[in-house]
């Protein structure tokens, strides 16, 4: 009764249970699944894969194209390039030393160590990198790196590149340039001298110039050098936005008169300071004597170190199209072009994106780039983007 559901009303004959139940076996050649195409569809979703990040150049930061190619890389190695390049030293240092504690590293083991003793070094960690030290000697039997003291950073050619603790301002200075402006005061927590670019700015509100002003007083304190470009324009639109005897916008005066100290220009200072003290009703601040500001070596003084490299240097926050320009100049009518990186202690998200569009567009006109001695966190992070498809990587020795 069963078997007539299936609407075959013939003898019962040909429905033998036996063979119905028999046929079940047949799954015996499906065994060899084909699990491959459901696999496809998912690795299509793998942003590690080449091509799978795309972001396309505009003449201003944020903007860049980025070819991944980490899919070689280990996870641990990957996070904690993209960590550090993100400003995040204390996640990228715990991914670090919880993966090399864990072990089973395999092949990626050197790396992961070296990326942790290079973060030792550039987070001023001595007794921590002579412990780790110790670790490394007895689990893998091998002489650990020794503990290198940094040079003592001065003003010289990096600056040219924007490559020295540069962070530049653009568009309108307002409550947006949080950002930019946390940028500063890290670098200013630790570095004798930063680069601030204000020539793009195109409009000052109070609320950015509160921000700025206490930036700016912290670098005072710190006795953190600015070499600011285009600092006077910056000052025209304070000036355009104040007016003598009327009691407003009290922080756009402050950080026109802490500009000017920071630009050694006392009598203008002066100047400003007696109209600040009649609108408001107060003393007018005092001036405050400070060697005068060191200017960027022109690019030409720069190459006379070494015409053949063009160095980097510092930290590279935001770095806009400027800093890359100079590259492109450098490298016009060479064949090839060494950049040096000894002295580059990071580089985040945009600077790096602009700098692969940089290399790609001279690799496509014939030149040809070698990037000789970046950290062990940069030579991850280059390998993450992709920029060792476009430029020849030389890995600083472990």
């Amino acid at each position: 009764m069963a078997f007539s559901l299936f609407g075959k009303k013939p003898p019962p004959e040909p429905a033998k249970p036996v063979a119905r139940k028999k046929a079940p076996e047949a799954p015996a050649r499906p065994v060899a699944p084909k699990p491959e195409p459901p696999r496809e569809e998912l690795e299509s979703l793998d942003f590690t894969a080449p091509g799978a990040i795309e972001v396309h150049d505009e003449d201003h930061p944020g903007h860049f194209e980025i070819r991944e190619s980490s899919a070689t890389l280990h996870p641990v190695v990957e996070e904690a390039a993209i960590l550090f390049a993100n400003g995040q030293d204390e996640a990228t240092l715990a991914a670090l030393e919880t993966a090399a504690s864990a072990g089973g590293l395999e092949a990626a083991a050197d790396q992961v160590w070296s990326m942790l003793f290079d973060l030792y070094q550039i987070l001023g960690m001595r007794d921590l990198f002579d412990k780790r030290a110790l670790d490394y000697s007895m689990k893998y039997e091998k002489s650990p790196p020794t503990w290198v003291e940094p040079a003592q950073q001065t003003l010289g050619p990096a600056l040219t590149t924007g490559g020295t603790a540069f962070v530049a301002f653009t568009g309108l200075l307002g409550e947006s340039a949080d950002k930019t402006v946390r940028q500063l005061e890290k670098i200013i927590s630790g570095n004798p001298v930063a680069r601030v670019e204000f020539g793009k700015l195109q409009g000052v509100d109070s609320l950015g110039a509160e921000l700025l002003l206490k930036a700016m007083r912290t670098a005072r304190k710190r006795k953190c050098e600015l070499v600011m470009s285009g600092a006077e324009k910056l000052a025209e639109l304070l000036k355009g936005r104040i007016e003598v005897g009327k009691r407003e916008d009290e922080t756009l005066w402050m950080l026109l008169l802490e500009l000017y100290q920071h630009m050694a220009q006392q009598d203008p200072f002066e100047e400003w300071a007696v109209n600040y003290a009649v609108t408001f009703e107060v003393s007018p601040p005092s001036w405050e004597n400070r060697p005068a500001p060191k200017k960027p070596v022109p690019t030409a003084v720069a190459a006379e170190a070494d015409a053949d490299v063009f160095p980097l240097a510092g930290e590279m926050y935001s770095a806009g199209s400027d800093a890359f320009r100079q590259l492109v100049d450098f490298a016009t009518d060479r064949e090839q072009v060494l950049i040096d990186c000894s002295a580059l202690k990071r580089m985040d998200f945009v600077s790096a994106g602009l700098f692969l569009n940089t290399l790609t567009n001279l690799q496509i006109t014939g030149c040809s780039v070698t990037i000789r001695n970046p950290n062990q966190l940069l030579f991850a992070l280059f390998g993450v983007l992709g920029i060792n498809q476009v430029a020849h990587v030389e890995r600083r020795k472990f």
